[in-house]
């Protein structure tokens, strides 16, 4: 269950959004309108807050509500992590939907090359 969200205010819940990931902002749109009071407004951004544990990894987290009567949309998570030589993230939301990016912290990644 995803609790604390509103499956009626979106288009579709949890898109995948391939590699994108938002640490920051809404992705409007698969905004549908507020379930509770039908309105087609701003959606707002509350109770946002970063933890860091001790291995450096950190989790930003937030709400989505509707402006107009204060509903939640959604929850919204994002990490980042380092794991040797990749910086990894992940988003998790029912409107921005889901997003893993693997990214190398090395000039080229091993990944890339090509084999001769």
């Amino acid at each position: 269950k995803l609790e604390g969200m509103c499956r009626n205010c979106v288009k579709e819940n949890c898109p995948d959004r391939g590699s994108s990931c938002l640490e920051t902002g809404t992705y409007l749109m698969n905004y549908a309108a507020c379930a509770q009071c039908n309105e087609k407004t701003t959606v707002s951004v509350i109770d946002r807050k970063t933890q860091q544990d001790d291995d450096g990894n950190e989790t930003i987290s937030y709400k989505h509500v509707c402006q107009q009567c204060d509903h939640v949309i959604a929850k919204h998570e994002y990490t980042f992590s380092v794991d040797e030589e990749y910086q990894e993230y992940s988003m998790n939301c029912l409107l921005c939907g889901y997003g893993e990016a693997t990214v190398s912290i090395l000039p080229e990644d091993p990944r890339q090359q090509r084999l001769f």
